[in-house]
């Protein structure tokens, strides 16, 4: 299993987890963007050889801007929420 981890630019990392071989899946996870904008980066995939890479754009919807003291996002009943931008 192949796993690298990348920070984004705005905080937080993103984990690609490789399991399989071939054309297998890449599993991506990462941290709860903290911002109220949307965020992106670019990775480059390549085979262990480095004969084959692709460069793979990974993005995040901008999170809530919403904020409790503890830093925790507050989400309204029921699971709804929405950005204020001023």
């Amino acid at each position: 299993m192949a796993t690298t981890t990348k920070t984004w630019p705005t905080g937080g990392t993103v984990t690609l987890t490789y399991g399989g071989q071939g054309n297998g899946t890449i599993v991506v996870t990462g941290d709860d963007n903290p911002t109220d904008a949307a965020r992106s980066m670019t990775v480059t995939v390549s085979t262990t050889v480095g004969s084959v890479s692709r460069q793979v754009t990974v993005s995040q919807a901008a999170g809530p801007n919403f904020r409790l003291k503890d830093g925790k996002a507050f989400i309204p009943k029921g699971s709804d929420f929405f950005n204020v931008k001023t």
